[in-house]
């Protein structure tokens, strides 16, 4: 089983590297996607520069900018500030948090060949 993570009107599934909106996906570049993974698997702990470009450069050394060039990203194809919804809050000197409610799922297969989506406690 492979963890799912729902918030407000989206759908993060990291082993499928999809994020949809209300079933529509969500186009974004990798580094984009691997730092909404970093943030969220964080689930609302503070992630650091340095691990967000662990997650998403594979060990490349970059520089900050680069971090917060792809959080902008995200904050822009999540719609932050838009209809109140507010996901990534920036943490002077500290790094990044994810602050949206989040559900963790496990995704099972159903021998028929259908999916459930099954809470995790």
């Amino acid at each position: 089983m492979k963890a799912v993570y729902l918030f407000g009107p989206y759908r993060l599934d990291p082993a499928r590297r999809s994020l949809l909106r209300h079933g529509a996906e969500v186009v974004l570049g990798s580094r984009a996607f691997d730092t909404l993974v970093a943030i969220v698997e964080g689930r609302g702990a503070i992630v650091s520069p340095r691990e967000i470009m662990a997650k998403a450069w594979g060990g490349l050394v970059v520089g900050d900018s680069n971090v917060r060039v792809q959080i902008a990203n995200l904050r822009k194809a999540l719609g932050c500030g838009k209809d109140g919804g507010r996901y990534i809050a920036s943490v002077a000197g500290r790094g990044y948090c994810f602050v949206a409610d989040i559900e963790q799922v496990r995704e099972t297969v159903r021998v028929a060949g259908g999916m459930d989506l099954v809470r995790v406690a």
